[in-house]
């Protein structure tokens, strides 16, 4: 028999600190391998005399570990155990009779005599609180509301400003038109906020910059003046804890914009800018700029992108606009200068968090130090990283808290949506691919992390359905049922769409709601708040046919992909959403079962 599937990693995602008493560990294989996997596990110290021999003494010896998750190619198997004295020697009993260790796999029945041969055991040397991955104790409790400021509320005594389009203009959308929304502005719709159940706050980027979007900060420290104030943003956040709701900012430290006074310098004066370094320019010798400032000021951006066709950047941005040049937070000033930034609000406003944008390009060091600066003034502040790829090397415990899971996303939308240039999954393919993404994460960091459909940067889920509100649903049911916390981008809620970006960054509809999605997500998250299980990392997923089914503790909740089916008489007894034992096609079944 081939074992050379067979995988498992030592302090890693397969084998990690669950709790300062328990030790998580996976074992991955070719899919139908192996009947059987256990462990035998000890401490490496611990012997005991036995006339004269000393036996080493384990804690588990053969126990089995279960089938944790199926994926298309493999299968996974999981246990949790408590060594005794925190530190644990262990190795893999493979189908009956092969030792997989951390240097050989052993035929026990050719070599019975190297069963408890340590030197070929993985080893796990201790559970230490320092090392061990520590999320804020809130950070799986919330249900998040994304808010991108500047589209979603005007505040009512907003001065007159002609520059303004018409709340409900939204023809030749795009990233400039300017509609007025305001810090205050979102002070005003707490109440609002706080009634469909959202308990978290995310805003996009608010401090001072040249775009609509403000990715592009001329000046970290303040407020941009289209949306308000500093005293705005410290007055909406002090309201919102006093609703019990938390506020979390985006921290854009990956680039700045052009016109930032920094960059601005070193474009004037070149190398003998004192901030040159603070800066990747690729070639000192020549301008840093192939156009004069005031092109890059006035032109529109399709025009300067033309016009700069031939002129490749001379310093390093964010993917290739001129917009936004690359900055070096490991320069010892840049790191001052961001650290200081980031206790500034969060000793001035009190936010609860950051959301940090490109954050897998800014170096692990920078986020190390980022961290020891936040959880120095609060420890029970959190960290979202904007990862979109696998975040294993950021989820280590020394850097962030969550990331914004965009691993879901895909399937998701591949799924209950249609993408051109993506495969469409049935049933068994999506199971495949979120069982995949459970396993590549501890179980602690899955129900910590930021869940989405949609965001600022991708098409609306309505959009992505179609406009079907079942499939709509679906996906956001499984969205708020999948460990982690769910996060709901601004008028989702209430049937907003939009296609890809500026498409997707309409103004709030005030006023225009789609009555049925808004009751529907009142009744969503209010069920997460309520049911226990869903806080819990209890977890699995399977597909029978064109149905889903994913059980979290006592709850079974089933998603149908074809066509109308009929639920046993067992099922149906635990129905809650339904009278009937029906599942209808592109709908969804919750059932229930009392564990008293």
């Amino acid at each position: 028999m081939d074992y050379s599937s067979v995988h498992h990693e030592a302090k890693s995602a397969m084998a990690y600190a669950y709790d300062h008493e328990t030790v998580h560990l996976r074992l991955r294989a070719k899919k139908g391998l192996l009947n059987s996997v256990t462990l035998i596990a000890g401490d490496p110290f611990e012997y005991r005399d036995e006339d004269g021999d000393f036996n080493w003494v384990k804690f588990e010896d053969e126990t089995p570990l279960e089938l944790e998750a199926s994926t298309a190619h493999h299968d996974v198997f999981f246990i949790a155990i408590k060594p005794p004295h925190f530190r644990v020697k262990y190795a893999f009993i493979l189908n009956g009779d092969m030792l997989y260790g951390t240097r050989e796999l052993i035929d026990l029945k050719t070599h019975p005599e190297l069963k408890t041969n340590l030197f070929n055991y993985f080893n796990f040397p201790y559970l230490l609180d320092q090392d061990r991955f520590q999320a804020p104790s809130w950070a799986h409790e919330q249900v998040w509301y994304s808010i991108f400021p500047s589209r979603f509320h005007r505040h009512e005594d907003a001065p007159e400003d002609d520059n303004l389009a018409a709340w409900d203009d939204i023809q030749d959308l795009n990233n400039h038109k300017r509609y007025g929304g305001t810090i205050k502005g979102i002070t005003e719709k707490l109440d609002y906020i706080q009634s469909m159940g959202f308990t978290a706050l995310y805003l996009t980027p608010i401090f001072k910059a040249g775009s609509q979007h403000k990715y592009d900060t001329v000046d970290y420290k303040t407020i941009d003046p289209e949306f308000g104030t500093n005293d705005d943003l410290i007055e909406m956040v002090e309201k919102a804890h006093q609703k019990g709701m938390k506020v979390v900012l985006d921290a854009v430290f990956n680039h700045t914009s052009v016109f930032h006074p920094w960059f601005q310098d070193v474009i004037q004066n070149g190398p003998d800018s004192k901030y040159v370094d603070y800066y990747y320019i690729r070639d000192l010798k020549k301008p840093v700029l192939p156009i004069d400032l005031e092109a890059l000021e006035t032109l529109p951006y399709r025009e300067l992108r033309k016009k700069m066709k031939d002129h490749p950047l001379n310093y390093l941005a964010f993917g290739f606009t001129p917009f936004m040049p690359k900055i070096n937070c490991d320069h010892p000033e840049v790191r001052t200068a961001f650290l200081d930034v980031t206790r500034y609000w969060m000793e001035t406003a009190h936010i609860d968090g950051w959301r940090l944008d490109v954050s897998n390009e800014v170096s692990h060091d920078f986020w190390r130090a980022f961290r020891k600066t936040v959880k120095s003034i609060n420890e029970d502040a959190i960290i979202i990283g904007e990862n979109w790829d696998n975040s294993n090397p950021w989820l280590s415990g020394d850097q962030y808290d969550a990331v914004m899971n965009y691993g879901l996303l895909f399937p998701l939308w591949q799924t209950f949506g249609s993408i051109p240039g993506m495969p469409a999954y049935d049933a068994h393919a999506f199971v495949d691919a979120v069982n995949a993404l459970w396993v590549t994460y501890p179980r602690h960091v899955a129900k910590s992390m930021y869940n989405l459909v949609d965001s600022h940067d991708t098409s609306r889920m309505l959009s992505l359905t179609g406009g079907s509100i079942d499939r709509f649903k679906q996906a956001y049911l499984f969205l708020f049922a999948y460990p982690g916390s769910p996060s709901v981008f601004y008028g989702d809620e209430v049937g907003l769409d939009g296609n890809h970006d500026p498409d997707n960054r309409k103004p709030m509809p005030w006023g225009r709601f789609n009555d049925e999605i808004q009751s529907w997500f009142s009744w969503l998250t209010q069920w997460h708040h309520e049911e226990d299980a869903l806080k819990s990392d209890d977890f699995s997923l399977t597909s029978d046919g064109d149905i889903i089914t994913m059980r979290r503790q006592n709850l079974t909740i089933l998603w149908n992909l074809g066509d109308d089916t009929t639920l046993s008489d067992t099922q149906t007894r635990m129905r809650i959403d339904a009278s009937d034992s029906t599942l209808k096609k592109d709908g969804y079944a919750i059932l229930k079962k009392n564990l008293s």
